[in-house]
């Protein structure tokens, strides 16, 4: 069984069916809303973060079979998302990653100004929750010295 998505035909002809695994599907639904609130507070614009998390979502699409079988598609699919994303903003962007590593400067993002819980977010990420809760305590220890 596969679930189906409507894409728009590349000649503006209407749209195309495509076909994905339901778990590709079922992890993209899960994951959608967070990926784009983060990303539109990285780079500062809604529309332009729908483009991002698509276009992260496409490379996971790539490479689905891949990430099943690693530790953990979550973690794959956010490095994919962040490359994206840290493209996309450049040296510039918010003052929370000219502070922190961008793994802390992430995990303070999705805790803090999304509001997340910590397991939350650290699933989100593909992190154990232990993991998580070290970086962020890292995260504000250095926020705090600098």
């Amino acid at each position: 069984m596969q679930a189906v998505m409507a894409a728009a035909h590349p000649d503006g002809q209407g749209t195309v069916a495509i076909g994905m695994p339901p778990a590709f599907a079922a992890f993209c639904l899960r994951h959608l809303d967070i990926y784009l609130r983060y990303a539109a507070v990285r780079v500062g614009n809604a529309r332009q973060a729908r483009v991002l998390v698509q276009a992260a979502l496409g490379d996971l699409a790539m490479v689905w079979t891949e990430a099943l079988e690693s530790p953990s598609p979550s973690a794959l699919a956010w490095q994919l998302l962040a490359r994206r994303t840290n493209r996309a903003v450049g040296t510039g962007g918010m003052e929370l990653y000219r502070v922190l590593p961008a793994r802390q400067a992430d995990a303070v993002l999705l805790r803090y100004r999304l509001g997340l819980p910590a397991t939350t977010a650290a699933d989100v990420m593909g992190w154990p929750p232990g993991e998580f809760n070290c970086v962020l305590k890292a995260a504000v220890r250095t926020g705090a010295d600098a």
